[in-house]
């Protein structure tokens, strides 16, 4: 009977790292709530808006192969600290007006801020994999996702419902103040995982004292890349996150301008659409682990499927009129929850195919093509504007199609994969007792 692996102080750091997640993504989030404000205060078009919110994502998700390539060779403990520090001191400068007074210094900090949100993702799933077996990286991805979207909910909400009473500024400086404290104690607090621990090949050996050696090689990118798994998992990520690079930060605006109604209202339709997401995540990881260990190929399968079948409330949400509330809200939920389908479990598929001194660079890949079309997003539907809110909306569902199709790509390669990974991880666990 395996023993368990995870101590006391382990729980209490995976909790801290939830916290700062949560708080770090929030920052994310909160421009996309205070776009009218934004362009009045500066008097800048929305387009440009777009532009600094695109900025914000594809500078960072670049950024994140330096730190990634840096997880997979030292300490990663101190690298996310540094990572969660660089994301909230500017978010915390962004909400102090001496610093925001033109818009080339709003734009700066916040793309400062986007290179610490890049460089948290690969850093955090290196991480989280050493702290989890196979079966059950899942539902801890989910754990993350959840933070994901509790942070942008709580983004959205401070600014959303904040913004008319006390002004855009205090947003920033509610959600990156606290975190500044919280990375300083993980700091002091949290231990490094051994690199390799949760392997089932080598946790025995790791137990008794001896070490994973293996560190990663600028050659080895041609190993990553020859992985089918990870190509096709990396390829969905382009079309699949330019719905929600276009629709999270443009809906807001949409249903304010398109639909006429109160900024309140208008948050309070984007919270369902992420309450959907946050329970569809979570449901959905549990049901993904279930159906991983009767055949992996079964989950990647699912993500397939509940990414397609989403599309179906996402479009009603968008071309339905407001005459019953109750029916629209639902319609957001259940779009939000059958389209997150992917968003835990693709972690967990990338961590099990995958070697523990490559997963830091392979996740800092995903981060960029995970993130492009997200980043692109907010440029996207500026540009989209003047052909209308709806069909911008519209344009940005239909890219979730090509999405669930590569998702059937992965579902017939992932076995291959993992037993390729499996054999490698035993003939490194002989040479460790040589």
């Amino acid at each position: 009977m395996r023993k368990p692996r995870m101590s006391a102080r382990d729980i209490t750091t995976l909790g801290l790292l939830f916290v700062m997640t949560t708080l770090l993504f929030a920052d994310q989030m909160i421009m996309s709530a205070i776009l009218p404000e934004l362009s009045k205060e500066y008097a800048v078009s929305e387009t440009l808006l777009g532009l600094i919110g695109s900025a914000f994502i594809l500078i960072g998700a670049a950024m994140s192969i330096i730190f990634g390539y840096i997880a997979d060779k030292a300490a990663r403990k101190s690298l996310l600290v540094i990572v969660i520090l660089l994301g909230e001191v500017p978010c915390l400068m962004t909400g102090i007006p001496f610093f925001t007074q033109t818009i080339g210094s709003f734009a700066a900090l916040r793309v400062l801020s986007g290179i610490g949100l890049g460089g948290v993702y690969p850093v955090t799933y290196s991480i989280l994999a050493d702290f989890f077996r196979e079966e059950h990286r899942a539902t801890a991805s989910a754990w993350i996702t959840l933070a994901w979207s509790i942070g942008a909910v709580l983004g959205v909400s401070v600014a959303g419902y904040l913004t008319n009473d006390f002004g855009w500024r205090l947003s920033f400086i509610l959600v990156g103040a606290p975190n500044i404290p919280i990375a300083i104690f993980f700091a002091m607090y949290a231990r490094e995982p051994e690199r390799g621990r949760t392997e089932e090949a080598l946790e025995d050996l790791i137990q008794k004292g001896l070490a994973y050696r293996q560190v990663i090689h600028p050659r080895d990118f041609r190993i990553i890349f020859s992985n089918k798994t990870n190509i096709y998992t990396f390829l969905q990520g382009l079309p699949g996150t330019v719905p929600w690079g276009i629709l999270t930060y443009w809906m807001i605006t949409f249903f304010q301008e398109y639909r006429g109604v109160s900024k309140e209202t208008a948050t309070t339709i984007f919270l369902v659409l992420g309450a959907g997401s946050t329970v569809g995540s979570v449901a959905f990881a549990y049901l993904g682990e279930w159906l991983y260990k009767k055949k992996p190929s079964y989950m990647p399968a699912m993500c397939g499927a509940g990414v397609l079948a989403g599309i179906i409330p996402a479009m009603l949400l968008i071309n339905m009129d407001l005459s019953n509330m109750t029916a629209y809200m639902l319609m957001g939920f259940f779009a939000g929850a059958l389209v997150s389908v992917a968003a835990a479990n693709v972690k967990a598929i990338l961590m099990n195919v995958n070697r523990p001194e490559h997963r830091g660079t392979v996740f800092s890949v995903f981060n960029i093509t995970d993130n492009l079309g997200q980043g692109m997003g907010p440029a996207i539907g500026g540009l989209l504007v003047p052909m209308g809110h709806l069909f911008m909306m519209n344009f940005a569902v239909l890219w979730w199609v090509p999405c669930g199709l590569l998702f059937f790509m992965v579902a017939r390669h992932i076995g291959s994969d993992r037993n390729a990974l499996r054999s490698l991880m035993e003939k490194r666990a002989r040479e460790m007792m040589d």
